[in-house]
């Protein structure tokens, strides 16, 4: 696998760990492999998968990661626009409860995405309140699923 020119390593999380192994036959699906091949040269150390515990062979590998992407969810400014106030009121409380204050405020500001699970969870909030109605998440993003 070669340098992916899409890809972009500042969204890899600092303590991701990086494989190496371009033997292994599952390398091109590999999302460690991948980050690992596209470490800019600026970064001067990064966490691997030890050559030690590279699987023999066709055995299979503890550590592979598939490459795919999943939609990630920011902002809750726009959560319930166009629901009348009294369920909207309803809808905003649970769905502050489902984080800690800190988490919340991250998420309210753009510092932290809402991933898969939780926007499954706030679908299920306004299911309960206001069927039919979705969730408007101030902006949705397509990222690999570190």
């Amino acid at each position: 696998m070669e340098n992916t020119p899409n890809f972009d390593y500042s969204r890899v999380p600092y303590d991701y760990d990086h494989c190496f192994n371009h033997q292994c036959p599952r390398a091109d699906g590999c999302l460690r492999h991948l980050a690992g091949v596209n470490i800019p040269r600026d970064v001067r150390s990064v966490r691997c998968v030890s050559p030690s515990v590279w699987p023999e062979g066709d055995a299979s590998c503890p550590y592979f990661r598939p490459i795919k992407k999943i939609k990630l969810a920011w902002g809750v400014t726009n959560l319930t626009k166009g629901i009348p106030s009294h369920l909207a009121t309803a809808i905003r409380r649970d769905v502050r409860y489902l984080w800690p204050h800190t988490s919340y405020a991250r998420i309210r500001h753009l510092e932290r995405p809402i991933r898969p699970d939780m926007q499954k969870r706030i679908e299920r909030i306004f299911a309960y309140y206001a069927p039919g109605s979705h969730p408007k998440y101030d902006r949705v993003t397509e990222e690999y699923d570190f």
